[in-house]
């Protein structure tokens, strides 16, 4: 089946619902952890429990399904989670299945010998999934050499780039996505290869492996930003695009690469989420609980512009 203008509007639009319905749930309904595994759920500087900027993956450490840090008892549910409806659980099925509708799209054109159009798919899923968050929230694409000249951030030293691991080949794509760099060919022809590192019973290639749907398992759902194409649907194409024109990373900001492309409803990085100043820059439980109601009007009229957005392309 074909990956629509509208199919990919549809999905940008669910992703962002998405972090909405975290942020909503973890004010409303997040639990501290109990104090003997505290200490597992805070990074080095911070001090209090943290709804947002979590340790651990970030989102993985805290959700309506449990605490997912490795050694903390995980609750059992029946029915819905404490603080989810219908509606939450609907969009996470929906997510699932359009997921697995790109993972089976990417694995039709790499059979059909189409790598563009498998490569174009693949980095689509893998910016809506991560990019604007790795520049806007992260902001580690740029270092200094010895010399003190700017250079590309290098976050894959340890587990470097390479086609025939399923680490190797996501670290290239990460970086694809934020330097907007060509992502060759053999990284393409590998996405549904066998690869080492896995036993009989799991799964064995990228697609299966790398391309799936886990409602609190990405990092920007918890860090950020919420926003969407100002114009039909922005691939990843035209981002490229935008930062040749400014010499990115060499030269730009993060914003002068997505503002032009995306209207930003919600950053993560400024008020009302972020509190310079403040202990752990507000990203508390504690704090944003304190903000609850000027947070949640915000909350509802960005979920009420991405249903009036929803029904125009609908």
């Amino acid at each position: 089946m074909k990956l629509t203008e509208t199919f990919w509007k549809s999905y940008e639009l669910d992703l962002q619902e998405a972090k909405i319905s975290y942020l909503n749930w973890a004010i409303g309904y997040a639990r501290e952890p109990r104090q003997e595994y505290r200490h597992l759920f805070l990074w080095n500087h911070q001090q209090e429990f943290c709804i947002v900027n979590s340790r651990y993956g970030r989102s993985f450490a805290v959700s309506p399904f449990g605490l997912g840090v490795r050694g903390v008892p995980r609750p059992r549910y029946d029915g819905i989670p404490r603080g989810l409806d219908e509606i939450d659980l609907e969009l996470k099925s929906r997510l699932a299945r359009n997921t697995q509708r790109i993972r089976n799209s990417i694995r039709n054109y790499i059979i059909g010998g189409d790598l563009d159009n498998a490569r174009d798919a693949l980095l689509n899923f893998y910016w809506l999934k991560l990019g604007a968050h790795e520049l806007l929230f992260d902001r580690i694409q740029c270092g200094e050499n010895q010399a003190g000249k700017k250079v590309k951030g290098q976050w894959y030293v340890e587990k470097p780039e390479n086609w025939k691991t399923l680490t190797g080949i996501r670290n290239r794509v990460i970086n694809v996505i934020r330097y907007g760099e060509e992502l060759e060919n053999p990284y393409v022809k590998s996405l549904n290869k066998r690869l080492p590192g896995f036993n009989q019973k799991s799964m064995s290639t990228f697609l299966s492996s790398a391309i799936t749907w886990n409602r609190y398992g990405l990092c920007s759902f918890d860090c950020g930003p919420v926003l969407w194409s100002k114009k039909g649907f922005v691939h990843f194409t035209a981002v490229i695009s935008q930062m040749n024109i400014i010499n990115w990373p060499y030269q730009g900001t993060p914003s002068q690469v997505l503002r032009p492309l995306y209207t930003i409803a919600l950053n993560y990085r400024r008020s009302p989420i972020r509190r310079r100043g403040e202990t752990d820059e507000g990203y508390s439980l504690q704090s944003l609980r304190h903000r609850a109601c000027q947070i949640w009007e915000i909350i509802d009229n960005i979920l009420e512009e991405i249903h009036n957005r929803r029904q125009r392309i609908e």
